[in-house]
C-alpha cells in the first residue's frame, strides 16, 4: 500500500506541473514524513527543499530534516 501511494503521488507530481499542485504535493510529502510513512530521503528531489521548508517553518520539526536542507537530522 505504501508503494502504491508513493507511486500515485509521483505520478500526480509529473502530471500536474503548476505551482499550486507542487505546493500541495510538498505538503503531502511533509505529512507523510511527519507520520513516518515516508523517509525524507524518499521525497522527490524537486520537492525536497520545499518539504524541508514546510517541516521547519510551518511545523517546527527541524529534527526530521537533514542538515544540508537546514534541519538538525544527521
Amino acid at each position: 500500500m505504501r508503494e502504491l501511494c508513493a507511486r500515485a503521488a509521483l505520478w500526480l507530481y509529473y502530471i500536474l506541473q503548476n505551482k499550486g499542485e507542487k505546493e500541495m504535493m510538498a505538503m503531502l510529502f511533509a505529512q507523510r514524513v511527519i507520520l513516518s510513512k515516508t523517509e525524507f530521503a524518499e521525497v522527490p528531489a524537486k520537492l525536497k527543499a520545499q518539504v524541508a521548508d514546510i517541516l521547519i517553518d510551518e511545523c517546527g520539526l527541524p529534527e526530521l530534516v537533514p542538515v544540508e536542507f537546514g534541519g538538525t537530522a544527521e
